[in-house]
């Protein structure tokens, strides 16, 4: 039987979701964040997990699975969209935007539930709760996260609803560190990829795409050894599901339709972790000169509502 325990750390509230195969656990005051995911099976961390919630809260961006809302970067942190001009925190070093506002911001808890084996929590970010925003970005967003796990299976439902009577501009993404052990070697990594989108020196998109070339394999399976990469891909018109596998052990990636690209970071040479991150839009995507269904720029109307879902999937044998 799946259990959900509410409990203390640091003087931080976290749920610990527990079923056959996974203990899960979820800081809503720090981004909604699942920062682990213990395999009871094989006995490891799927996740990179924080020594502490002070390190969380420095880096929220730094361990398990943080949400962006808009993701990666923005040149100047600005663009133009539907007559408007949107200015977001330059936070980076060289006077642009990363990662956008909900990462390290508290969300609510609207509910829990148990049955059988799955447990779920129900987390909640509404833009209009935080007035300093309204520079930033105005409109009234309300993003409702249902986490769940179900045998070995964690599901992550994003229902995304535009309450304001003006297009918001929408780009969303994940930033999911996973643990390869110290064993880069041992680990391979295929995804569906058409292409490549060139980065500049300030890692933003250009509005080029590259062949494949030496990461044509990632189609078939790229050995991680000796990978050493900050990069952009864009998926095309396939499914965005990313295997990350070893002998004996596989974790699926999935999300739905909107996510047609991915940023695979590996912090210098691959050795401990690996971010593999589904965007629904590209670096700096507001700023191209380059198609909406390349780039994956979009906006919500008014009223509207947008679901979003990625599952991770463990597979044994």
């Amino acid at each position: 039987m799946a259990t959900i325990q509410r409990q203390q750390w640091d003087g931080s509230t976290v749920y610990t979701l527990e079923n056959s195969n996974f203990s899960l656990s979820l800081i809503p005051e720090i981004g909604s964040n699942a920062y682990r995911l213990w395999d009871k099976i094989a006995g490891r961390d799927v996740l990179r997990v924080p020594d502490s919630v002070e390190a969380l809260r420095l880096k929220p961006v730094h361990f398990g699975i943080p949400i962006l809302l808009p993701p990666s970067r923005i040149r100047n942190g600005t663009f133009p969209f539907n007559s408007k001009t949107y200015q977001f925190e330059k936070n980076t070093p060289d006077g642009h935007h990363i990662h956008g506002f909900v990462r390290h911001r508290p969300w609510r808890v609207t509910d829990t539930a148990t049955d059988g084996d799955a447990a779920s929590i129900t987390t909640e970010f509404r833009s209009a709760d935080f007035p300093e925003l309204a520079a930033e970005y105005p409109h009234d967003l309300t993003i409702r996260l249902h986490t769940e796990i179900r045998e070995a299976s964690l599901v992550q439902t994003f229902a995304i609803r535009n309450g304001s009577d003006e297009p918001a501009p929408f780009g969303f993404g994940l930033h999911t560190w996973f643990m390869l052990d110290g064993e880069p070697e041992a680990w391979t990594l295929k995804f569906p990829v058409a292409d490549i989108w060139e980065l500049n020196e300030k890692l933003l998109a250009t509005g080029n795409r590259l062949p494949l070339g030496r990461y044509e394999p990632l189609n078939e399976g790229l050995n991680l050894q000796g990978q050493d990469m900050d990069m952009a891909f864009r998926i095309g018109d396939r499914p965005a599901e990313a295997v990350l596998s070893k002998p004996g052990y596989a974790i699926r990636y999935r999300g739905n339709e909107p996510f047609t690209q991915w940023v695979v970071y590996t912090k210098g040479l691959a050795r401990d972790t690996i971010c593999i991150e589904p965007l629904t839009w590209t670096p700096d995507a507001p700023n191209l000169d380059a198609p909406s269904d390349l780039t994956g720029m979009r906006a919500i109307g008014p009223g509207d509502e947008l679901e979003l879902k990625l599952a991770l999937d463990i597979e044994r044998s």
